[in-house]
Parts: structure tokens; sequence; C-alpha cells
């Protein structure tokens, strides 16, 4: 998934969506207040998510998905 690097690997490694926006419906873009995450297999892919000044909300996600320890 994504990159085939799990998420805390990081910039330069995992994917990776940042600056998250939503059109709300006057059709004004506002970021989301928080982001929920689910992962059904975190042995075959995750995701981290944070926040900054220079990316606003972010995540990163992926793992190299089918491997010993993923069925």
């Amino acid at each position: 998934m994504g990159s085939g690097h799990f998420a805390e690997e990081g910039f330069g490694k995992a994917s990776y969506f940042r600056n998250i926006q939503v059109v709300n419906s006057s059709n004004y873009l506002n970021a989301p207040k928080v982001i929920g995450t689910i992962n059904e297999q975190p042995n075959c892919y995750n995701i981290q998510t944070g926040e900054n000044g220079d990316w606003g909300r972010y995540f990163y996600y992926g793992g190299p998905g089918k491997n010993p320890n993923c069925p």
C-alpha cells in the first residue's frame, strides 16, 4: 500500500497526504478538527496522523502488504 514503507518511516519513505481540507456546505475549504483512522491489519500496513504549521493536518500511511507477518 502506498510506497511499500510503514508510516513510522516518515518523509522520504512512507506515503503521505498533507494540508488536508474539506469543502463545507458553503463551498469553503476548512481543515478538519480531527482525523480519525481505522487499521484492520496493522501487520500489513499502518497510518499515523499529525499536525504542524507547515503541513497543517497530515497523515503518513503504507506498508509492504503481503509478508510473513501479513497473511
